[in-house]
Parts: C-alpha cells; sequence; structure tokens
C-alpha cells in the first residue's frame, strides 16, 4: 500500500466519522472527559476561592509545591501540574470513555451491538485502565529518552532541541499507533489485555500507513499548544501569566474535537480490517 493509497483510505475513515457527528449521545464521552479535565483545571486556578480552598489548596501543594501556591509561580507551574492531574484523569476516565465512544461509532457505523453500550463499557472498565496504564508507562519511558541528550547540548543547539521534539513526537506516533487498536478489541471482540495488545499490533502492521496518518495528524495538531505550554518561561514573562490557564483551557477543548475524530477513525478502520480478515 502506497502513501497515496494509506492517505485516502484515513480520509474515508474520517469522512465515516464527519458523516456521524450531528449525532449528541456520540459526543457524550468526549464532553465528559473535557469537562472533568476543565474542571480540575479551575480547580488549580481558582484554589484560594473560599469553596475549593479545603480541596484546592492541599492539591496544589501536592502537584506543585507551597511555592506554587503563591502568584505568579502558581502559572510556571500550571501546566507541570496540571499534566500529571490530566495522568489520573486520562488513566482513570478517558480510557473508560474511549471503550464507550468505541462501542458508540461502531454502532453507528452499523456493526451490532447486542448489550447496552454503558453496562458493556464498565464491564470492560478494569481492562481498558490496565491497558492505559501499559501505555502511560511506555509513554514516560519514552520521555525519559530525552534525558540520554546531554542538556548543554540541547541548550546551544536549536537543531539538536527541534531533533529531539521531532524524534519524541514520532516514537509517540509509532507506539500509540500499535497500541491504539487495544480498546475496540477489547469492547468490541471481548479480548484480554495480553491478546489485545498482540492484536492491536498485528492489525496495525498490516494497515501501517492508514494507521499512522490517523493517530499521527491528530497528535501533530495538538502539538503547537504542548510546545507553547512548555514554554511558560516566555509566556509568564512577556505576556499575562493568566494566559498560561486560557491555552490549557483551549488545549483541552482542542484535544476533545481531536480524540472524536481519531476514536471514530480508529473505529472505522478496525471494523474494516476485522471484516476483511473474514
Amino acid at each position: 500500500m502506497n502513501r497515496i493509497q494509506a492517505l485516502g483510505i484515513a480520509a474515508w475513515a474520517w469522512r465515516a466519522t464527519g458523516a456521524v457527528t450531528l449525532r449528541p449521545l456520540l459526543w457524550l464521552p468526549f464532553v465528559f472527559v473535557a469537562a472533568l479535565q476543565l474542571g480540575a483545571l479551575l480547580l488549580l486556578v481558582g484554589f484560594h476561592r473560599p469553596l475549593l480552598l479545603p480541596l484546592g489548596l492541599p492539591l496544589v501543594d501536592l502537584l506543585g509545591g507551597e511555592p506554587a501556591s503563591h502568584y505568579p509561580l502558581l502559572y510556571y507551574q500550571l501546566p507541570a501540574m496540571f499534566f500529571k492531574l490530566n495522568l489520573v484523569i486520562s488513566t482513570l476516565f478517558a480510557s473508560v470513555a474511549a471503550g464507550a465512544g468505541t462501542l458508540l461509532f461502531a454502532r453507528s457505523y452499523g456493526y451490532p451491538v447486542e448489550e447496552g453500550i454503558w453496562e458493556r463499557t464498565l464491564r470492560c472498565a478494569p481492562r481498558l485502565i490496565a491497558v492505559t496504564l501499559i501505555v502511560v508507562a511506555c509513554l514516560l519511558g519514552v520521555t525519559l529518552l530525552a534525558s540520554l541528550v546531554p542538556r548543554e547540548a540541547a541548550m546551544e543547539s536549536l537543531l539538536v532541541r527541534w531533533g529531539l521534539r521531532g524524534a519524541l513526537l514520532g516514537l509517540f506516533i509509532l507506539l500509540q499507533s500499535l497500541l491504539i487498536y487495544t480498546t475496540p478489541w477489547i469492547v468490541l471482540l471481548g479480548h484480554r489485555i495480553g491478546p489485545a495488545i498482540r492484536d492491536s499490533v498485528r492489525v496495525t502492521l498490516r494497515t501501517l500507513f492508514p494507521t499512522l496518518i490517523a493517530v499521527g495528524i491528530p497528535l501533530l495538531l495538538l502539538f503547537p499548544f504542548s510546545y507553547v505550554t512548555g514554554r511558560v518561561d516566555l509566556l509568564a514573562g512577556q505576556l499575562r501569566p493568566e494566559l498560561i490557564a486560557t491555552l490549557l483551557g483551549l488545549q483541552v477543548v482542542c484535544q476533545m474535537l481531536v480524540t472524536f475524530f481519531l476514536i471514530g477513525g480508529v473505529t472505522r478502520l478496525f471494523l474494516w480490517r476485522v471484516e476483511a480478515a473474514r
């Protein structure tokens, strides 16, 4: 399969997703996760308000240390604190929401889902969370590879810095592409964790370029937010520190939209691949 064909297949999967975007129920899992993320962000930013103080202050101290409870240091620490809190949300809630979204998309594409969507999702929740823990651990492991590059070399060379960012992003895309089909294997065909990971890799290798495109483009669309919010030294130093919270909020909204099309496209590719194998 050449790259033009792969792009056409990925575009076909996205068109299938676009055809069902006006069905409100499909958005429910993704809106739920975005609401949790925005709530967590508001808790961190507004921790000093009387109603939030009992929960917000200990959380800020835990995630950012005592200095983070002071202005403007709160905003310098905000991306790192939100990242840690979002890891918990992604593991415990976004993983399950992705399962529900996969079932909803599959049903909208004509796949017979005999059991109730939410009952089936809850039954699969432990496996979905466990797989997400594995994915998160792998992604964090990839991030640690950056520490192998001497800090002085990265600081002194623009080429080294962007080469490192590009390499990490490429590894993220490859790793998530290899494991992206674990969710449909679990919720649609009832696989256990080990077989789901094994068969996800197999499906990815058989549809490598379409999967890399379907996964890679959404991640590339989110990269500018990750880069900008990672440069808090520039944002907080030259602009209002509060802008960091605004950018993180925009990132959450964009992530919801991108994830909707990612799950929809991957589900369509999965069903196409499974049906072709029968």
